[in-house]
């Protein structure tokens, strides 16, 4: 099937590429179909596209490849309501949301509120830590990186 993107313009995508966040994302709560669609040329970042609403992607990153020491624990009920359960978190991806700064070195992301897709269900959801050291803008890179 073919959909528009906000960024990459038509795609074509497969049925079983399409990932159902049943709670929709926050501040999107009635979107719940998504897609991951690479960046052309960067490994380090991918769209996560609406795959009903062409002008809805969220640019992602997996945080441990620019923040080494991320430390984060899922509530184990949250995950099973996309079908991870505790024998099979290696077949979960975790991703941050990404906010493109003015500059391109002053990127943050959003550590506070990760996403977990469960790859094999291609089910999602959004978790907001709780008693976290983590905000939602986090430096993506340090200072003279990035540019």
């Amino acid at each position: 099937m073919k959909i528009k993107t906000k960024y990459l313009g038509e795609v074509e995508i497969d049925e079983d590429q399409i990932i159902h966040f049943p709670k929709g994302l926050l501040g999107f709560e009635s979107n719940k179909e998504f897609v991951l669609l690479d960046v052309p040329e960067n490994p380090y970042f991918k769209f996560l596209q609406d795959i009903k609403n062409s002008y809805i992607s969220f640019l992602l990153i997996n945080p441990w490849d620019f923040f080494k020491d991320y430390d984060v624990e899922f509530p184990d009920q949250g995950l099973m309501n996309i079908d991870i359960r505790s024998n099979n978190k290696n077949d979960m991806a975790v991703y941050t949301v990404v906010t493109i700064g003015i500059k391109f070195q002053d990127s943050t992301s959003n550590l506070l509120a990760p996403i977990v897709i469960n790859l094999s269900a291609r089910k999602g959801r959004q978790f907001i830590l709780n008693d976290s050291i983590y905000t939602t803008k986090h430096k993506l890179f340090t200072e003279g990186q990035g540019e």
